[in-house]
């Protein structure tokens, strides 16, 4: 799919909300494509971006797919943006899908009275993290260009040092940043999001952090449901933490571009 993030976002949050109000899709995810770097060598059959529909059976999901609505939300799509799609039909595959541990998404947000460009300059330096963020003792660049970093963090999770590689797509038109746990912390399945500065006013910005997630269990931490309850909790605390960490330092930044030699 060849076309601005602000126009590929829009579109798959319209077909969120086409499939919730179908009442015919049970549940629905959208994120962009981990490249690897084989996928250099395949760029004609490789996606840009990824969208899962969940739907109770087989002719739940024909019936869906074949609605008028769809058809006109997909042709009037086709007449702002190309691009190509496949898809696939199945079943769920791995076993942890059926083993209760669902997707959580979590979104929080605090007003920063600093520039957007600024807030983004201070969410785009991962390096710096070890500085912004108390727990994070440790942050190793692995690879980095002007569209993405990879990352290996070190964190102190409540009393515990853990460790796993991100990779966070950088949008700086949009001033956002998507993340993805590739190597994940013990208990975590799943982890991506993202960060957004989006202006208000000259120097006033609207500070985003979206989680999605998923918990799994581990010898320390053997339920489910356990597992999943301190996985929110840390995501809870965790969020509203950043947001305030990344606050703080942005104002603090704006302050001395506005002070007076």
């Amino acid at each position: 799919m060849e076309a601005e993030e602000g126009d590929i976002r829009d579109f798959f949050s319209g077909l969120q909300v086409l499939a919730g109000e179908s009442g015919l899709v049970t549940d629905f995810g959208w994120q962009r494509h981990v490249l690897l770097p084989a996928d250099e060598h395949s760029k004609g059959m490789t996606a840009t971006h990824i969208a899962q529909f969940s739907c109770a059976d087989v002719p739940t999901l024909r019936k869906f797919s074949e609605s008028a609505p769809v058809h006109e939300f997909i042709s009037n799509w086709r007449g702002k943006i190309e691009y190509d799609a496949a898809y696939a039909n199945h079943e769920v595959l791995l076993s942890d899908g059926q083993n209760g541990d669902a997707m959580f998404h979590t979104e929080h947000t605090v007003t920063v009275n600093a520039n957007a460009d600024l807030v983004y300059e201070v969410l785009a330096d991962v390096v710096g993290y070890a500085k912004l963020f108390p727990p994070t003792e440790a942050v190793t660049m692995l690879e980095e260009t002007e569209a993405y970093q990879i990352a290996r963090l070190v964190v102190n999770v409540s009393g515990q040092v853990q460790s796993w590689v991100s990779r966070r797509d950088l949008d700086r038109p949009n001033r956002t940043i998507a993340y993805r746990q590739l190597e994940n912390a013990p208990m975590i399945q799943h982890m991506s999001g993202e960060w957004r500065a989006l202006p208000l006013g000259e120097n006033r910005t609207q500070l985003v952090i979206t989680h999605d997630f998923a918990a799994r269990p581990t010898d320390q931490v053997p339920s489910q449901e356990e597992a999943t309850r301190l996985m929110q909790a840390a995501v809870e605390n965790n969020s509203h933490a950043d947001l305030a960490a990344v606050r703080d330092e942005s104002e603090k930044r704006a302050q001395r571009v506005g002070s007076p030699a």
